[in-house]
């Protein structure tokens, strides 16, 4: 049974390209059931307070529809009406956009294709998010279950989005899940299968020790190394990741997991 529901929770995401969103959520339709009861949306526009840099909306991933939207004038200048399914699922900044899609396609095939019902399910990320006047800001997702079908699996969420630019995050895209079914170590092997490590081993050595600091000489001495060989690893290193700056190279290590 749990090896059925890896297959079909892989085949979901390996077989499309990296930023196809349309026929993935084309095929999670068909592996939800509506039989329950549908959950009340009457008063949950009074219980959202909208807070000036925030919006929320509810997802069913069953009809592909926005059950409830609000806010995203004041955050991203679209009017309600004008938000959809398929808006949600778009507008990345074009550095980002691999990532954060793969990283909702592996939450999302896991939590429509459960081994056992995830209630608690929550995702957070932040990524770049596009506005209507074409600026981009910095964005903190929160989704969790609003409703879960009669398999127990991922029939609706509700996402809330939090303008949290003024924090000059240095990692364009994080992410934290909870989960009873999905890991972060699940979650990073459908990006590394796009981002493969571009370094070796004794790289990754060496990259952890400048991590730590210390000159070439000092990071020698520690490898035992001599340092025109960790010199020589560093011009290959920034090189391999095209990165310019020992900073730029953390951040990038950190976003792939790499250290």
């Amino acid at each position: 049974m749990k090896d059925q529901y890896k297959l079909h929770r892989d085949a979901l995401i390996d077989n499309l390209d990296p930023l196809e969103m349309k026929s993935f959520f084309d095929q999670v339709t068909g592996m939800l059931s509506i039989e329950k009861d549908q959950v009340s949306l009457e008063d949950l526009s009074q219980q959202f307070q909208n807070i000036p840099g925030e919006c929320a909306y509810i997802t069913d991933y069953k009809t592909k529809q926005l059950l409830f939207k609000k806010g995203f004038e004041t955050l991203l200048g679209y009017k309600d009406e004008e938000v959809d399914f398929d808006f949600v699922f778009q507008g990345y900044h074009h550095e980002d956009a691999v990532i954060v899609s793969q990283v909702i396609k592996a939450v999302i095939a896991s939590a429509v294709n459960s081994v056992t019902s995830d209630p608690d399910l929550h995702l957070s990320m932040t990524y770049r998010r596009k506005r209507k006047d074409g600026s981009y800001i910095h964005i903190l997702s929160q989704s969790s279950v609003f409703e879960l079908d009669t398999r127990g699996n991922l029939l609706k969420s509700f996402t809330r989005l939090t303008d949290v630019s003024y924090l000059n995050i240095s990692t364009p895209v994080s992410w934290s899940i909870r989960s009873n079914n999905i890991d972060d170590h699940f979650i990073q092997s459908k990006i590394s299968k796009i981002f493969e490590n571009p370094f070796t081993k004794r790289e990754i050595d060496i990259i952890k020790e400048i991590q730590i600091g210390g000159s070439n000489r000092e990071i020698a001495e520690r490898l035992n190394l001599s340092h025109h060989t960790i010199a020589t690893h560093r011009k290959n290193i920034l090189r391999k990741s095209n990165c310019n700056s020992i900073l730029d190279l953390l951040l990038y290590c950190k976003q792939f997991r790499l250290i």
